[in-house]
């Protein structure tokens, strides 16, 4: 998907359309007050930093670029809290009415009684009606959950949606895997509300970060004046608009990716199926004769500067620089494992989740081909290699046994050998078996979620320190130039 530009939303036509989508209407009124709010801050800015109007000018000019994302972006935020707000709502309240009625018709329709008002409620009438008065579809009550469905765009609302519609078509009682799926939700929700935490104190931190790196770089300019007095520089005048241009990119950037969608599943681009073909079509024998032939150029590099300078220093130098030649496919392979065996933690209980849902109306073979359609890109050669094996020898244990054995993740094990179990008839009731391993998943997604959510807040981090580095900077200009002017005086007054 192409990404769209923040240029655009300059337009106040462009701006005002957007942020209608979020629900919000930007009034020529609220937009003077923004414009104003900014020239008040670039000239709050100016008179501390005790800069000349033009300068003052194009920090107004930096702050009204900037503006519209950070506008846009609040909004955006507000969005998706009420959207998760609203989504979580909804399938507590979904699941207890399809539990208590037990046809989807009766769920939406008490469900609607819930939402009486808002763009959701229409979005359920509308769902209501297409199974009340559809006459030519073959299945209207997946068809009016669709339309709930698209409302959210929710991966976990349409897994419930497949297993209430799985559910009314084999008849019998849902009501313990409906209670499962209710805690696989308070689990859900407890994390988010957690990740929403996190992600405030973090935004924090930045903008305390960002506020202290401002008012330290203000203090060169009071501590020393009269003849030391730099502000009037042009260099110093210039890093000052630098400065702050670059504290308000950090701030537009950290906002950026703090503003997410808290029910939107974003989309895998890490290329991991290729990291773990990698991984698993690993040749040693290959790789470590393509690492000598690297270690050739730093070996005759090293010998000749070492009979050159004779210095021992090099010759240490030289073996840890080749030793690291010689074994950097064996380091590189070892890295690729460790990324991919996370990505596979996270991504397999989301995996095992669509299988157990699947497992309602089919058998677990054909459950896990179904699956391929939605299966995560780390997961994809392997349940190739699976559904290949099981073809050859259905009834085998071994195809199960050997599904990403190399990774030793003891939940993957396990819970393919629960599926052995379903496939092989051996399990007993199949009902208690599914929900059995619904239950185990609610775990591993709570343990792979948590892990993914460490992951995002790591990344955000890295804003917290800019600001430390770009304050060393500007202090590092406005040093060097209160020793060019103490030089200039101690000349002159020679």
């Amino acid at each position: 998907m192409k990404k769209k530009s923040g240029i655009k939303y300059l337009r106040y036509r462009n701006l005002t359309q957007e942020l209608a989508k979020y629900g919000y209407e930007y009034t020529p009124k609220k937009a003077l007050f923004a414009y104003g709010m900014i020239v008040l801050v670039a000239a709050i800015f100016g008179l501390l930093y005790k800069l000349e109007l033009p300068y003052i000018a194009a920090i107004g000019i930096i702050g009204l670029v900037f503006s519209p994302m950070v506008i846009l972006q609040t909004m955006k935020g507000r969005y998706h809290t009420t959207m998760f707000s609203l989504a979580n709502n909804y399938m507590e309240q979904f699941l207890y009415s399809f539990k208590r009625n037990g046809t989807v018709l009766n769920a939406l329709l008490e469900t609607a009684t819930i939402f009486d008002e808002g763009i959701f409620h229409e979005a359920l009438e509308r769902a209501i009606e297409h199974i009340q008065y559809t006459t030519d579809s073959e299945d209207p009550e997946r068809e009016a959950l669709d339309i709930v469905g698209e409302f959210f765009h929710c991966e976990r609302i349409d897994a419930i949606h497949s297993f209430v519609i799985g559910a009314q078509r084999r008849g019998g009682d849902a009501g313990g895997s409906i209670l499962l799926l209710a805690k696989n939700r308070a689990m859900w929700a407890e994390r988010v509300m957690n990740l929403q935490k996190e992600f405030q104190i973090v935004k924090r931190n930045i903008m305390i970060a960002l506020v202290a790196t401002m008012l330290i770089c203000i203090l060169p300019l009071y501590l020393l004046g009269g003849n030391l007095d730099i502000s009037s520089i042009p260099l110093c005048q210039i890093s000052a608009v630098v400065l702050i241009g670059i504290c308000m990119l950090i701030y537009v950037k950290a906002d950026k990716k703090l503003c997410r969608s808290w029910i939107e599943k974003e989309v895998d681009s890490t290329g991991m199926g290729k990291k773990y073909l990698q991984v698993r079509d690993y040749d040693e024998a290959k790789e470590a004769k393509s690492s000598q032939r690297m270690a050739i150029i730093p070996v005759i590099l090293f010998i000749g500067a070492f009979i050159y300078f004779k210095n021992s220093a090099i010759l240490v130098v030289g073996v840890v620089v080749v030793l690291f030649f010689l074994n950097q496919h064996k380091i590189g392979h070892n890295l690729a494992m460790k990324k991919v065996a996370r990505e596979i933690e996270k991504q397999f209980p989301n995996w095992l989740m669509e299988v157990a849902l699947l497992l309602q109306t089919d058998n677990v073979q054909m459950a896990i081909r179904k699956s391929m359609d939605s299966a995560p890109e780390v997961l994809v050669y392997a349940l190739e290699d699976l559904i290949d094996q099981l073809e050859e020898d259905p009834n085998a244990i071994e195809p199960y046994h050997r599904f990403l054995k190399e990774y030793r993740n003891p939940d993957v094990q396990s819970a393919m050998k629960m599926l052995y179990a379903l496939s092989s008839g051996n399990a007993g009731d199949v009902t208690k078996q599914v929900e059995e391993l619904i239950d185990r998943n609610n775990a591993m997604m709570d343990k792979a979620e948590k892990l993914e959510q460490e992951d995002k807040i790591a990344g955000m981090k890295v804003y917290i320190l800019l600001p430390s580095l770009l304050a060393s900077f500007k202090l590092m200009v406005d040093m060097a130039l209160l020793l060019v002017v103490f030089l200039q005086n101690l000349t002159f007054g020679m």
